[in-house]
Formats: structure tokens, sequence, C-alpha cells
């Protein structure tokens, strides 16, 4: 089994903004060749709230660090794995959790997540376990 995990839509934005303890985290993974993947719907949604140059920042995080994948919704199959989680977030028709739940689901990931409570409301709506964990600066 490979070791990896998803990044959700917050913890690209953190990225994004530039906090230190994700962009460290996130750093330390790749050097330990422990892969990242990176849900392009997850990624549209992060990008809504930063700026250009901060955006073009997560973008050539994404391409220069050999661990970190893009996960796009390319295929009839990527698009299955997505309808079937959205099914059970209709009530909050949360795109950029659903492609989360998706990858981490197909690949056997955890979620890592910038805010926990982020995932209280998809968890509950989901019928499977979904492992989430919170990165947190413990200095």
């Amino acid at each position: 089994m490979s070791v990896g995990y998803v990044l959700d839509d917050v913890t690209i934005n953190e990225l994004g903004r530039g906090d230190l303890v994700v962009a460290n985290l996130v750093a330390a993974l790749d050097e330990h060749a422990v892969r990242m993947s990176v849900p392009a719907i997850a990624l549209a949604v992060a990008q809504h709230t930063l700026g250009e140059a901060q955006a073009e920042a997560v973008h050539g995080m994404i391409h220069r660090l050999a661990h970190v994948r893009l996960e796009p919704v390319a295929s009839t199959e990527d698009v299955l794995r997505l309808s079937a989680v959205s099914a059970h977030l209709t009530e909050q028709q949360d795109m950029a959790a659903a492609h989360t739940v998706a990858v981490a689901r197909y690949l056997g990931f955890p979620v890592l997540a910038a805010d926990l409570k982020r995932w209280e409301p998809v968890r509950a709506h989901l019928p499977w376990q979904l492992d989430v964990y919170e990165i947190s600066d413990s200095g």
C-alpha cells in the first residue's frame, strides 16, 4: 500500500496564502516521497479567494514538487466516482468536497485538512468512513 494524502480546498487556499505550517508540511512530505493529490475541483474552488500571484504559487508548487499530483476529472470512471460521492452531498452542493472524497476513496488516502470543522458536515452525510487529518502547528 502506498502512502499519501489528498489536499482539500482549504489547505490549498492556505498554501496560496503562504501559510508556513502548511507549506513546510507539504515540502517535508514531498522530500520524504509522500504522494499528495490535489483534486482539480478543489483547486478551482480554493482559487476563488486567491490573487493571481497566489494562484500561480500554488500552480508552481504542483508543477515543481515531484510527489504532488493534480487529479483531474478526465475519464468516465472519474465522473462515476465523483457522482457516487456528490449524490450524498446534495444538501450542500459541495463539489470541492465531493471531488476530494472521490479521490481519497479511489486512492485509499486520508484527507489532509487545514480546518477539521470544514469536514464535519460532509462526513455526516457520507455512508463511508473518511479519514481526515488536521494540520496544526505543534510548536
